[in-house]
């Protein structure tokens, strides 16, 4: 714990990625925590996720101080397994696109993305050695590429939502931060119960640079290509793949969805509290509020149908590799960056 105590001397000043940081508890629950194969892992745990003795406080002043009474349910679990929680960490307003106070460690002029900015920076800085976060739209994989570390969403449903404020609770998802891809295969094997991956054979991996939106900036595009040549040169199979045109839809589809759920769940906050949501969340809940019921019926056939086309695509790939984001962190921190670039997963909740 130590390494994680120097390192938060030196960059929380800057990268403010921690809330109501307290070292003397956080030294308290490291001695407490028992063995397994992530004893004395300190996780950092996304401020929307319940830690038993901690208020939730979702970046809002206006929720109660209450603590939580017990602990969500994926933190139960990173319990079980020996991690212990050194802090909560900095989002975005309940999850959204309206940022909180973390900056860029890599340059604090720049976003390091959202929703679950403070796990990424923490984990970038060595604050801890995972990151607790989730994702809606693209809240684990853009901030994982802005902060330069391992972000891993897992397939909808796999791990437990239960003391995670909901937002959307159709793709709602834990997913987590670790500095490097071992720690991930580690922390994954661990949660999921199954055994770490080995070594790749000869992977046949999908180059999707074009997911029917925007295109993505040349910096990124550069990226993705050097990534497929340097996998290539490691005797992967590499191909680029067009995945299919129905899913030009899905963006709109998706924050129809994500906008009538939240609208829904935040219906009685907004109605005491609506003057102080911040704009970006205020306008997409009051949007939702005009989503019908059969608009949902579209969307979810839309989501199942498009799931089905692109499992047959991807029956002849192991892995598709596409941008994680439009291109490099935005500067300034008024915006987090476009989430569209990763949404497209979440929608189809995949991997699979």
């Amino acid at each position: 714990m130590e390494e994680e105590l120097a390192a938060i001397r030196r960059w929380e000043g800057t990268v403010k990625a921690l809330v109501d940081w307290d070292p003397v508890g956080a030294r308290q629950r490291r001695e407490q925590c028992g063995g397994g194969p992530l004893s004395g892992w300190s996780l950092g745990v996304k401020d929307i996720i319940d830690v038993q003795g901690m208020p939730t406080r979702c970046n809002v002043d206006f929720l109660p101080e209450t603590p939580a009474r017990e602990h969500a349910g994926v933190v139960g679990r990173l319990l079980s397994l020996g991690a212990f929680v050194l802090s909560k960490t900095v989002t975005t307003t309940f999850a959204f696109l309206d940022p909180g106070v973390t900056r860029n460690p890599w340059n604090p002029g720049h976003t390091p993305g959202g929703s679950s900015s403070g796990s990424a920076a923490a984990v970038a800085c060595g604050m801890v050695r995972l990151g607790l976060g989730s994702q809606t739209m693209a809240s684990v994989n853009r901030p994982a590429s802005y902060c330069g570390v391992t972000g891993f969403k897992p397939t909808y449903g796999r791990l437990p939502v239960s003391g995670v404020f909901p937002f959307s609770p159709s793709v709602d998802t834990v997913g987590f931060f670790t500095r490097g891809v071992a720690d991930m295969q580690q922390a994954a094997a661990a949660l999921l119960g199954e055994p770490a991956a080995g070594a790749p054979g000869r992977l046949r991996i999908g180059l999707a640079p074009d997911l029917h939106t925007e295109p993505a900036e040349d910096i990124m595009l550069r990226a993705l290509s050097e990534a497929g040549d340097r996998l290539a040169a490691g005797g992967c199979q590499v191909s680029t793949i067009a995945l299919p045109k129905e899913c030009a839809a899905a963006y709109r589809h998706h924050f129809d969805l994500i906008a009538a759920e939240g609208a829904r769940g935040h219906a009685e906050l907004m109605a005491r509290y609506g003057d102080r949501y911040p704009p970006k969340l205020r306008a997409l809940l009051l949007e939702g509020e005009g989503v019908t019921p059969e608009d949902l019926d579209r969307i979810q056939e839309h989501r199942r149908s498009l799931t089905v086309s692109l499992s047959g695509l991807l029956e002849g790939v192991d892995l598709v590799l596409s941008p994680s984001a439009k291109g490099a962190a935005h500067r300034g921190l008024a915006i987090t960056g476009d989430p569209r670039f990763s949404l497209i997963w979440t929608y189809m909740g995949v991997p699979r």
